[in-house]
């Protein structure tokens, strides 16, 4: 009875770390998605609303995923403060507080910082363009991370049930 329970207790153990590993592949890719849904309410708020670039960002700090708000709100908080030099300064703070820790791939954040270098001091239309070139850049990432997601999905979890089963062999 207790090698009964011990079996399921491994199984279980192996299956659901797989499904946690290809949760985490998951999770890359609908970071991105929500990465480039900020960046198009940014990009409506300014071609649309005529928002300035601190009240855009703080407009959309409300509309977005719940992990980039505090990411927003900070930036938001700073630029409408005055307290900070530049744009970028802002930007680059704000994105090492809040998106690096939380970002599970890095070139999501490189392109969020890169972008901040040009468009803080631009007008109206090309704020527009650097933001259309970012989010063609998180494409780009995102069309290229699709399929590798997809294996590695398909990998950890055949893995985490093929190691439980092999540990399960070995100790019975």
């Amino acid at each position: 009875m207790i090698k009964i329970l011990g079996v399921f207790m491994v199984m279980a153990a192996g299956i659901s770390f797989g499904f946690s590993r290809a949760a985490k592949e998951q999770k890359k890719l609908e970071q991105g998605i929500a990465l480039k849904r900020m960046l198009y309410l940014l990009q409506g708020e300014i071609r649309y609303g005529f928002t300035p670039l601190p009240e855009a960002i703080a407009v959309i700090a409300g509309k977005t995923a719940e992990e980039f708000r505090p990411f927003l709100t900070q930036t938001a908080k700073q630029l409408q403060s005055y307290a900070e030099s530049s744009f970028s300064v802002v930007w680059k703070k704000a994105i090492e507080d809040h998106l690096r820790p939380i970002m599970i791939e890095p070139k999501f954040s490189d392109i969020l910082l890169a972008m901040g270098e040009t468009i803080g001091y631009l007008d109206k239309e090309m704020q527009e363009k650097t933001i259309s070139f970012a989010i063609e850049q998180i494409e780009d990432v995102i069309f290229q991370m699709k399929d590798q997601v997809i294996r590695n999905c398909r990998m950890y979890r055949s893995l985490g049930l093929s190691f439980s089963a092999l540990i399960v062999i070995i100790l019975v």
